[in-house]
């Protein structure tokens, strides 16, 4: 298996890395009503959710399915701690780090409520952001089963300031995409394992599948990726719907992908009927300075 590490990822594992916060009730109790608050301003039912938010023994936040106030969550543990807590109970602003585990997430019904005999599934994430440098960092994302597989991804953005929240208005215009890292081990035991979305006419009919990822992989421009990577991919894509390896994918932007310009572009394709040439130009555009370099492990090249 090759290395694809960004040189961006190698500058940020040499930043020190800051401890995070022995979360205590209170503190697990105001980080939870701080968001209800931003994201359900008139909902009068969390203060009687607050009572039960707990704390473990190794100091995080815990919310456990079927507690009052939580009987119809789509998981079964949900677990945060943070480094700075005050920056958001306080101030308003994010922490400059938050870890988040969530436990026994159903791939059924995050695609949409079919029926499968797929396990559960778990997420770990770890945030931080460096306020000096303006950087958010995705130090690690990970989805997995008992099933064995697995996805992780990393991610370097740019151009953004939390400070305040004018700052952060002002970063929705500057964020940018630097750097990200994707690695997906697939055992081959269930289609779509993580349960991401896919046109329900596809699922269960591989020719499909492969079809549709290959005209995707045609449609990259040339210097977005090299024939090397190209064929990497496909021959990813010509193992669906259960393929069984490792891919690895990573991204580099020279520039920096403007956040705002990616946004803009995909609600302009949506409400354009352009042809494939007049959106290849616009795409070749939008992503230049990009490059993606892919790495496809089968099953018995992984130990490789």
């Amino acid at each position: 298996m090759k290395c694809l590490l960004p040189a961006a990822f190698i500058a940020v594992t040499a930043l020190p890395v800051a401890a995070f916060d022995r979360m205590t009730h209170q503190a697990c109790r105001a980080s939870f009503e701080r968001l209800t608050e931003l994201i359900k301003p008139n909902d009068s039912g969390s203060p009687s959710e607050l009572r039960f938010i707990s704390v473990t023994t190794d100091r995080w936040c815990q919310i456990t399915a079927g507690d009052p106030g939580f009987e119809t969550a789509s998981f079964t543990e949900l677990e945060w701690r943070m480094d700075g807590t005050l920056l958001w109970t306080e101030g308003a602003v994010p922490p400059l780090g938050l870890q988040v585990r969530v436990r026994g997430l159903d791939p059924d019904e995050m695609q949409g409520g079919v029926r499968t005999d797929r396990p559960t599934v778990s997420v770990d994430v770890t945030l931080r952001q460096e306020p000096a440098a303006g950087q958010v960092i995705v130090e690690r994302a990970v989805m997995q089963n008992d099933a064995g597989d697995s996805l992780a991804v990393s991610g370097v953005f740019e151009r953004v300031f939390l400070s305040s929240p004018s700052m952060m208005q002002v970063s929705m215009g500057s964020a940018t995409f630097k750097a990200g890292l994707m690695s997906m081990t697939l055992e081959g035991s269930y289609e779509n394992p993580f349960g991401f979305y896919i046109d329900v006419e596809m699922r269960g009919v591989p020719q499909a599948q492969r079809d549709a990822a290959f005209d995707l992989i045609s449609r990259l421009p040339d210097g977005l990726i090299s024939d090397a990577s190209r064929a990497e991919i496909g021959g990813f894509a010509g193992e669906l719907p259960k393929p069984v390896g490792t891919l690895e994918v990573s991204v580099v932007s020279e520039r920096g992908l403007g956040l705002m310009q990616i946004g803009s572009s995909f609600f302009a394709s949506a409400w354009k009927n352009n042809e494939d040439d007049e959106m290849r130009n616009e795409w070749e555009i939008l992503l230049d300075g990009l490059l993606i370099n892919a790495d496809w492990s089968p099953a018995g090249k992984v130990a490789e």
